[in-house]
């Protein structure tokens, strides 16, 4: 079964506890390797999501402003 992509929630909730975990002083250094490059996919992950949600706004402010425009 292939595995699901996080939504933004789950995403930084798991970069959170990536950062606890690598916060710990015996991290093993494999281990944590590991851990960053799943916290750098997380981040560009949470990036991508927040840069289509900031791209969903200025798209329905201008439509909001268009609508404003022409009841005017």
């Amino acid at each position: 079964m292939a595995q699901q992509k996080p939504n933004l929630q789950e995403a930084l909730q798991k970069l959170e506890q990536l950062v606890k975990d690598l916060e710990q002083k015996d991290v093993d250094v494999e281990a944590g390797l590991a851990k960053f490059k799943e916290g750098v996919v997380l981040v560009k992950f949470c990036q991508g999501q927040l840069k289509e949600a900031e791209n969903e706004f200025k798209k329905l402010k201008t439509e909001l402003e268009q609508a404003e425009e022409a009841l005017e």
